[in-house]
């Protein structure tokens, strides 16, 4: 089938996204062929464990299926004539095609779209077609399906995860949660957002239906992609427990899945989990948010789909194929970080536009060659709690790349806007301020780091003087918001309140805030303990001390350092404990209990946080109780 152009759709939304007079986006419609290729078919017949495919119900929702053959290999999809793929499976109780299936009444009168997906190399076609012969082979659910293509089109592997997938036929199928029709007040149940929540990938079914003047150029059709991200980036909000938020990251532009959205506002979602088994189907309404919609649903996230579940059904144990055990799957490297809701994240304080907020460099000091704390002017009073991080736009200092549809010397540069946020490592009265400062490390390869230090090294070559004095530096960058739950607990009426920081090299930035913010009020003397694993022990304990007012304190502090440069550890001032300790820190470090009482706070990368946590729950404190930072901005 010949394609003429876009469809009023994805017309409207390349509207909505200013690509609609790209040269380059209006003419990708006719990368879109009208028959199976030949590669495409061998690619299916061979290489598939599954296939993901789109029908309709009888009042026209899409579903998405997950077909699978009876041993769960690769070879249950055959080509028996041109166009045309033969798939025999094994439908479970659940499965949405078993009960759609009932609709079909002859040649060519269901509609049908999938997306074959080789796990393990991210080689990935796409077809959408119709249904031309329907067939029972068993009582058992066994069934042939003969499949007319003619749309097909390789998708975009940017998201795929990687997978090692073996067969797993010892299936036995059950169904955990069903309902067809959610009532208005009726939420999903716990164990269907859980496995939402903790996806990394899900299969997005659309529809199109035509307007009967445009059937000809345009003829109704379905569509079945795949999205994928880190685990966790789809979100359910909150309130309903059954509006689901997608976010879109930047693709290859076609936007066939939203543009479906926008001409025929319904979408199915199909969750694998691929350790268990579990497959969850849902459908719903559909609808999609661009600009300052997206951002008050899920903040810095620009365009986003919602779907509000009107049907789903949750099966244990279905899928006859499963990560091979002992194997991880191996993440996209384009993925960004996880965006929450703002309903979920409370913490995140965006300040308004029209008040054009913004920061002007004031001073620089430069600690070693990759490590330096900027110092920043504010046009507008900000509320920062120690620990908190600001959001900034850097799009002053860097611009804002380029489209690119990849990008494999450097993966995260696709989905760059320019917008960083960094832990303040100063601290303010809670009435607000208009100076804070950011200690940062340089990251390698990193553009806005990167020109951040090349300013300051430009300035100690060439002006050594300005690094020091409070002048502003001519650099003005927006301010976009605050953030941050990693946070001192409420002050106590008690005698003591206990405190252990974790903290693995520049993960001392947000202790350094909350160290200088510990003053005596209430009664209240804080015991903190400081435990710091760095290879930098002369600069990060050096900013420590400088931080520590040991008069105006009310801390007993102690501070436990591992470091392998042992003869780098400097004396620190009156008042500190300073225990020093060679190499890492070890699992038995903690006695059994000796933690209980404490706020444990946990601050560093994932490798660091992982070695820590071991510790840490050997003390006496689990994983759950430790209040941890992230650094998912």
């Amino acid at each position: 089938m010949a394609l003429h152009g876009w469809h009023r759709g994805e017309n409207t939304i390349h509207l909505k996204l200013n690509t609609f007079n790209d040269y380059a986006v209006s003419t990708l419609y006719m990368s879109i062929q009208g028959d199976l290729p030949g590669e495409h078919a061998q690619f299916h017949t061979t290489c598939l464990h599954f296939l993901p495919v789109t029908t309709l119900d009888a009042a026209g929702r899409p579903w998405g299926s997950i077909l699978a053959g009876h041993d769960g290999q690769p070879g249950f999809i055959q080509t028996p004539r041109y166009s045309t793929l033969s798939v025999d499976v094994k439908l479970w109780d659940g499965e949405p095609l078993a009960e759609n299936s009932k609709l079909f009444e002859g040649e060519g009168s269901m509609l049908v779209a999938g997306i074959g997906i080789e796990f393990a190399t991210r080689r990935r076609n796409k077809f959408a077609g119709a249904i031309s012969r329907f067939k029972e082979v068993d009582s058992d659910g066994g069934i042939k399906l003969e499949l007319r293509v003619n749309e097909a089109i390789g998708n975009c592997p940017k998201y795929i995860t990687v997978r090692d997938l073996v067969p797993h036929p010892q299936t036995k199928p059950q169904i955990a949660y069903q309902e067809s029709r959610l009532s208005p007040a009726q939420r999903l149940p716990d164990a269907a957002i859980a496995l939402i929540t903790g996806a990394d990938t899900v299969f997005l079914g659309t529809s199109y239906k035509a307007y009967v003047q445009d059937s000809l150029l345009f003829p109704s059709h379905l569509g079945m992609n795949q999205r994928g991200g880190r685990p966790g980036f789809i979100r359910v909000v909150p309130s309903d427990g059954r509006t689901v938020v997608l976010p879109d990251f930047s693709g290859n532009r076609f936007m066939t899945s939203l543009g479906n959205i926008e001409a025929t506002p319904l979408a199915s979602l199909t969750f694998v989990d691929f350790t268990s088994g579990d497959i969850l189907y849902l459908t719903g309404d559909a609808e999609n948010l661009v600009g300052p919609d997206a951002l008050k649903l899920m903040p810095f996230q620009k365009t986003v789909t919602t779907v509000s579940v009107t049907g789903y059904t949750l099966v244990r144990d279905a899928l006859p194929v499963r990560q091979r055990a002992g194997t991880s799957p191996q993440r996209s490297p384009y993925s960004p970080p996880i965006r929450l809701l703002a309903d979920e994240t409370a913490s995140v304080s965006l300040l308004d536009k029209s008040e054009g907020a913004t920061a002007l460099l004031a001073k620089i000091g430069l600690h070693n060659p990759s490590i330096a704390t900027f110092t920043w002017n504010s046009s507008v009073d900000l509320r920062i709690k120690p620990g908190q991080a600001i959001i900034m736009d850097m799009s002053p200092l860097v611009g804002v790349p380029a489209y690119r549809h990849m990008a494999q010397n450097k993966p995260t540069s696709v989905n760059d806007d320019s917008i960083r946020t960094w832990t303040v490592s100063s601290s303010h009265p809670s009435s607000g301020t208009r100076q804070f400062s950011l200690t940062m490390r340089e990251k390698p390869g990193g553009a806005v780091t990167g020109s951040l230090f090349a300013i300051a090294r430009k300035l100690a070559e060439l002006r050594p003087e300005a690094l020091a004095d409070s002048s502003p530096l001519g650099l003005r960058v927006g301010i976009v918001g605050v953030t941050g739950d990693f946070v001192l607990p409420p002050e106590t009426n008690s005698l003591a309140s206990k405190m252990l920081w974790v903290a693995g090299g520049i993960g001392i930035t947000p202790f350094l805030s909350m160290l200088k913010a510990l003053r005596p009020a209430n009664g209240t003397r804080w015991d903190v303990r400081l435990l710091i694993a760095t290879r930098e022990p002369d600069v990060l304990l050096s900013l420590i001390d400088s931080a520590f007012d040991a008069e105006g304190s009310a801390v007993d502090f102690v501070v436990e350092v591992f470091t392998t440069n042992m003869k780098d550890v400097p004396e620190l001032g009156r008042g500190i404990v300073l225990r020093r300790h060679t190499g890492r820190m070890p699992r038995d470090f903690f006695g059994a209990g000796e933690l209980e009482g404490w706020d444990v706070y946990l601050c560093g990368s994932p490798e660091f946080e992982k070695a820590a946590l071991a510790a840490l729950a050997e003390g006496g404190a689990p994983e759950r109780e430790v209040i941890r930072e992230g650094f998912e901005y």
